[in-house]
Parts: structure tokens; sequence; C-alpha cells
């Protein structure tokens, strides 16, 4: 999916998006409408219903091509009717952008409403083989790693939503990094995005497993075309892995970075 949650959503600005944003206090559909026309500058056309909602955010094309950012910084107050008609046309509309390179649509929610967003939506989310999948990453090494890479972008998308919504075990969250970094290819700048939290997270596993990531992708950042950091972002990342030392990572891994910090590796 293309939803997202947060612990602060009106604190978020991400770099390089348009953002809009849903305040706290809109009440109701029709506000709702006026304050998404508002936030997504919604061309003349929109008619403020859900099917127009739903064609306007399947086009975009009055906005610069990008990635589009929607944040609610509270979760709408509708009746239960209105709130799945409307999560259920965020996420189809943001799913009919993935894959592609003009435009993004990411919906964001605080990270208290993950389950009052998610209930609504529980036809629509993957189930086999995922289920499945899901367990085998409580495994010490991922076995049916070529499982999850035969899913293409569909693979990709499920274990990126286990790492940013933390939605696991500590296992199975480190895994699904592991996957997606492999995977990395179908989305290079959500990897990136997913890195900062995870390389000074308290678990010393998910600690490692993003520090190792983000030291392969600065590596590359100079010598591989295509994978960039995102914004040329690179004193920021080095700013994490000085963190992430500090912190405590394995001897090893700690060595490659003071490496890469000394510019022979």
């Amino acid at each position: 999916m293309s939803i997202y949650f947060v612990k602060n959503p009106e604190g978020l600005n991400p770099k390089g998006a348009h953002v809009g944003r849903v305040s706290a206090g809109v009440s109701g559909s029709e506000q709702l409408m006026q304050a998404l026309e508002a936030a997504l500058r919604l061309p003349a056309s929109f008619e403020r219903t859900w099917d127009s909602l739903s064609k306007s955010l399947r086009d975009l094309s009055w906005l610069p091509a990008g990635r589009i950012t929607l944040i609610h910084d509270e979760l709408p107050p509708l009746s239960p009717e209105d709130l799945s008609t409307y999560l259920h046309v965020l996420e189809e509309s943001a799913g009919s952008w993935r894959g592609r390179t003009d435009y993004a649509l990411d919906i964001v929610f605080a990270k208290k409403h993950r389950h009052r967003v998610l209930a609504p939506l529980a036809d629509i989310r993957p189930r086999s083989p995922w289920r499945r999948l899901k367990a085998e990453l409580d495994s010490s090494s991922v076995r049916d790693e070529l499982q999850f890479i035969s899913q293409k972008f569909d693979g990709f998308e499920f274990v990126m939503n286990i790492v940013e919504q933390r939605d696991g075990s500590t296992r199975q969250i480190r895994n699904a990094l592991f996957l997606a970094f492999r995977m990395r290819g179908w989305d290079r700048e959500r990897f990136a995005r997913a890195l900062p939290s995870l390389c000074v997270h308290e678990s010393l596993e998910l600690r490692e497993q993003a520090t190792w990531s983000l030291l392969v992708l600065l590596s590359h950042n100079k010598t591989i075309p295509g994978e960039r950091i995102p914004n040329d972002d690179v004193p920021s990342c080095v700013e994490l892995l000085h963190k992430a030392i500090a912190l405590g990572v394995q001897e090893n891994l700690e060595a490659l970075a003071h490496k890469y910090l000394a510019g022979t590796f």
C-alpha cells in the first residue's frame, strides 16, 4: 500500500515532494472536500464527490511531476461509511501510480490512527501468499528469498510496508529490510527514506541491518549510475553513520563505517 504512518504528521515536511495537508479540525465530508481542494489545488472540474475525488487523484496533471504527499494531521471525523469510502479512494488512487515515473502519491496518517485506517481496508490488503511469506520472515535466514523477489513490485511493496509500519517482530522487520534492499530497484528513494529512523533504532538487529544498507548505498553513490542518495544528501547520511556508531554496532560493521568515513572504503 501507499499509506504511511508517522508519529508526528504535523511536523512532517518531506523534501522534494509537493505536500498537501489536511489540517486538524476538518469535520464532515463537505469540509474534507474543501480541505482537499485547497491542499492539492484540485482543478475547477472537481465536483466534491467521491467519484470526482478518485478521478482527480488518478490524474494530478495540474501539479508538477514528482512525488505528491497528502498528510493528515488528524483522522477526519467522518461517518464509518464515508471514512471507508475515503480510505478506499486514497488507497486505490495511490495504487494507480505504482511503478509510474511521472507521479507518485503517498498518503500519511498519524501512527496512533493506524488500526482505524487499516481496518476498513482489510478487504484489499494482500493475503495469500503473503501470510505464508511473512511467516518465513521469522526464520534466522530468509530461506525463500526468491519467492519474495519473484513477486516483483508486489513483493517489494509487501516488505516495505513491514519495514515502514514496523508490522512484525524485530526479526521479521530486519529480514524484510534485507529483502527490500535486494529489491530496492523498484523504488530506491522509498527504500532510502526508511533508513534514517532504523539506523538509530533501539534494536541492535535493526540498527545494524539499516547501517549496513546505508554503507552500501553510500559506497554505490560514488560509482554506480542510478544508485544516488536521494537529493544527494550525503552529509545527512554521514551524520547517521556517526550516530549509529555511537549507539553501538558490531565491530566489523563499525570498522567498515570508519573506513568509509576515512575515505578508504
